[in-house]
């Protein structure tokens, strides 16, 4: 498996990409592109021979970083929905290739070229970088954190790809991140290691430059750390996670699809909290160091993140109408549970909302010099969740039933109808305010899961509009729950019927 350069895939694209003509041409393209890139910084900084060689070796440089980035993006974001289009992935499945292997071919293989063109430009920008005065190490350090960036590009890429299935969706899909990442960069707040997410600071925390954008040092469990050792781990986390997905999904039909098992899903749940809690700096919550920060807006601040949380995981644990079909038999013959890998998805919800609940204690006893514990607010924060909750099975249910109906795209349409709902809902809250100030936050109570993070619902057990609202929304997910029920019931009755006649 490591010996890639014998993959069959990864071998295909060498050899349709890396033909000896196309190859000789586009090496020599990148020779002239150098030289006319030098010959513009010499034309800029003829003076100081020093100075041309470092500008010219930091344009080379972004040009890499650049030129990958993209290609990387573009042809593994395409390389599962082209194929899909043109009904040739189906061959690829039905070979003796794993799902392991295959993720290796296309990974390296879909954007060869790109990597081709980058080892030819190579030699220059390392020989200008040395002598305009950069270190060996400080260039080793920029390529691997090139060759990390590239692969992790191609993984997302081929993530997305996988899901989508048009390739012009994936490419808009991956044209849409490029904003967000550079977005992080300018991680301000309580998380400044957030901007690791951005190639940008790595690249300029390498080569020592000073953009401003950067307000605060990143920090990892209260350490200090740098840019790009943090930007490394963060791209090697999730780029193992989003290997966990496609080795899973891979060789499998994309009605079929489920990102994660029922307790990798908990996993990366409970990984998203720890990641949460090691760039959060309590001392940036007000400005104004440790003592001045409230604990109470850091754990609301946390369970509000976590409503976040569990719609993925109710997302990454929706099942297939068939395997719910066989699941509901098994159970109602008592030979499989709630917590199954076919079941219904609101049981891992509650698994992962106690998981937060519980990093939420342990990061308030870990602080507890710091801050007493009773500062926390922990029993509200405990309602906080409980009403995320809540409202996320309700909704992931509602999904679950748009994707047993005979709906196409019913996981689209079933998104679309709830962000009409909470649209619809602010709507009459809005409404509702111009005859009284407090029927808008009552509203909310009732309908939506943040009017629980109101600045009036602080003492929550005087507060009606919240337990209404849960009581409200845990009635109507047990309605949602009968509905499926009914769904699932169907087929066999119908048979049973006919059976009779």
């Amino acid at each position: 498996m490591l010996e890639f350069w014998r993959n069959p895939e990864y071998v295909r694209h060498v050899r349709a990409e890396l033909r000896p003509p196309r190859s000789i041409t586009a090496g020599l393209l990148v020779l002239v592109i150098c030289a006319l890139i030098g010959l513009a910084c010499w034309s800029a900084e003829r003076k100081d021979l020093h100075e041309f060689f470092r500008v010219f070796h930091v344009w080379l440089v972004s040009i890499q970083f650049t030129l990958l980035g993209f290609w990387c993006a573009s042809n593994c974001g395409q390389a599962i929905s082209r194929e899909r289009e043109l009904k040739t992935y189906d061959f690829l499945k039905t070979t003796r290739l794993t799902s392991t292997e295959l993720m290796i071919g296309k990974t390296l293989g879909a954007p060869i070229m790109a990597y081709f063109v980058v080892g030819c430009s190579l030699p220059v920008s390392l020989l200008t970088g040395l002598l305009g005065g950069y270190g060996v190490g400080m260039l080793v350090s920029v390529y691997a954190l090139l060759i990390v960036f590239a692969l992790f590009i191609s993984l997302l890429g081929l993530w997305i790809s996988m899901l989508l299935e048009k390739s012009s969706s994936a490419a808009v899909a991956l044209l849409a991140l490029f904003p967000i990442a550079w977005s992080f960069g300018f991680a301000y707040g309580p998380f400044p290691s957030l901007a690791g997410i951005s190639i940008f600071p790595a690249i300029f925390g390498l080569y020592n430059v000073d953009t401003g954008m950067l307000r605060s040092k990143p920090t990892l469990f209260g350490m200090s750390v740098s840019y790009p050792l943090l930007t490394v781990l963060l791209y090697a986390a999730f780029g193992a996670w989003l290997a966990l997905m496609l080795i899973r999904n891979l060789k499998k039909d994309r009605e079929q699809i489920r990102l994660l098992s029922r307790w990798e899903a908990v996993g990366f749940a409970a990984f998203l909290n720890v990641l949460f809690y090691a760039f959060l700096d309590p001392k940036l919550m007000t400005g104004k160091g440790l003592d001045s920060a409230r604990p109470e807006d850091m754990s609301s601040l946390a369970v509000g993140v976590n409503g976040f949380f569990l719609l993925f995981v109710g997302l990454a644990t929706l099942t297939p109408h068939e395997k719910l079909k066989v699941w509901w038999r098994r159970r109602l013959s008592g030979e499989e549970g709630y917590f199954s890998e076919s079941g219904l998805p609101w049981p891992w919800l509650v698994a992962s909302a106690l998981v937060a609940y519980a990093l939420l204690a342990a990061e308030a006893l870990g602080m507890r010099g710091a801050i007493t514990l009773d500062r926390w607010h922990l029993g509200t924060a405990a309602v906080q969740l409980l009403a995320l909750l809540i409202f996320a099975a309700r909704d992931i249910l509602f999904l679950q039933w748009c994707n047993i109906t005979s709906m196409k795209r019913p996981l689209v349409k079933g998104i679309l109808y709830l962000g009409l709902y909470y649209v619809a809902v602010s709507i009459f809250a809005l409404v509702a305010s111009i005859g009284s100030s407090s029927s808008a936050p009552f509203v909310f109570q009732l309908f939506t899961p943040w009017g629980v993070f109101l600045e009036q619902n602080r003492a929550l057990t005087d507060t009606p509009g919240v337990w209404v609202g849960m009581g409200l929304q845990l009635l109507l997910a047990m309605v949602v729950l009968k509905a499926i029920s009914g769904r699932l019931r169907r087929p066999a009755t119908l048979r049973a019927e006919a059976a009779a006649a």
